[in-house]
């Protein structure tokens, strides 16, 4: 639930409860993975999913029943029997064949260790909350899962991954959207405070003016952390590429052309650029991108693919399960 954590905060500081329902096992393949989240807001408002449409119907009854007696429920969706079998009994199921186990539960201010959780993940901390998924403790924190032999999920979040943007143009705007919704804490960067505005960036989490090189120099870079390099300025592009590179960014892309990437390279060997084989550039999978959305979304679909080990090939090319979903319950 914690990928929710800022919409659940909303409205629970207002002192009204939320219904959360929460994937807590998968086997087979699912859209989505363990930990996944819906959650049912005062007025019948629904935030996120767990299956992109499969079971979203049922729950929602659930959870207005859930909602009503504040008793929590463990849902089972998916085939009972064989899938191929035709007189498989199933219950409303993940039409790919998977099975899900979903917790349905209702979440109050009161709830002090569940909301501390949800406080962390939305500031960005590496945080763990531990359910007990045993009848009668059904939804119960669990404050010492180590060695517990009751049925316990266990949710973990780490630090938001961080997504540096250098080059405060248009198609900057439209990656910084995107990286947010994916749940980057985006930081944008500019040596102009003309472009660089919080009219034109609402969705970053921050937005510093001042020259790139320098900046960098002060931010956290790691193995999560994405460098979207769209300034297209030789004055520090090969600078900060060079820093991305040298400090373990997990992706560094950049904007230009072929032959803008040819001057660049060079620039780069010339500097000693460790990695150069890590570099995206030109930055963007090939999906025929032309207006400043499409190119975002070519971006920011490789940033994923990158951190994912994908091939970003197409999926009617590929082979085996579409989905890899580990189980996460002990």
């Amino acid at each position: 639930m914690f990928e929710l954590a800022p919409r659940l905060l909303a409205v629970l500081d207002t002192g009204a409860p939320v219904v959360v329902a929460t994937a807590v096992s998968m086997t087979g393949s699912a859209p989505s993975g363990v930990g996944t989240s819906m959650a049912v807001l005062p007025g019948g408002q629904v935030v996120g999913t767990i299956s992109g449409g499969c079971v979203e119907g049922s729950l929602f009854l659930t959870a207005e029943r859930v909602a009503e007696t504040g008793e929590p429920v463990l849902e089972r969706f998916g085939f009972d029997d064989d899938p191929d079998d035709p007189d498989a009994v199933w219950a409303p199921a993940l039409r790919c064949g998977g099975r899900v186990e979903v917790l349905v539960h209702r979440v109050t201010v009161d709830d002090l260790p569940l909301v501390g959780a949800l406080r962390d993940a939305a500031a960005g901390l590496p945080t763990s909350l531990a359910l007990s998924l045993e009848p009668g403790t059904l939804g119960a924190v669990v404050t010492a899962p180590d060695g517990c032999r009751d049925r316990v999920f266990v949710e973990r979040g780490d630090h938001r991954p961080r997504c540096i943007v250098v080059g405060a143009v248009e198609t900057a705007v439209a990656v910084t959207n995107a990286a947010a919704v994916l749940g980057y804490a985006v930081t944008v960067v500019d040596p102009r405070p003309v472009f660089l505005t919080d009219e034109r960036f609402p969705a970053a989490d921050q937005r510093i003016v001042g020259w790139p090189t320098r900046v960098l120099e002060r931010l956290q870079v790691d193995g999560t952390t994405a460098v979207v390099v769209l300034a297209h300025d030789d004055r520090f592009d090969a600078e900060v590429i060079d820093q991305a590179l040298r400090r373990g960014a997990g992706y560094v892309g950049a904007m230009g052309s072929r032959s803008t990437h040819e001057r660049r390279t060079e620039v780069l060997r010339a500097m000693g650029t460790p990695d150069l084989d890590r570099l995206r550039s030109p930055i963007g999978l090939d999906i025929g991108a032309r207006t400043p959305a499409e190119v975002a979304l070519s971006i920011v679909a490789e940033v994923v693919a990158v951190r994912t080990g994908s091939s970003a090939g197409a999926l009617t090319d590929g082979s085996g399960p579409i989905h890899r979903v580990p189980a996460r319950v002990s």
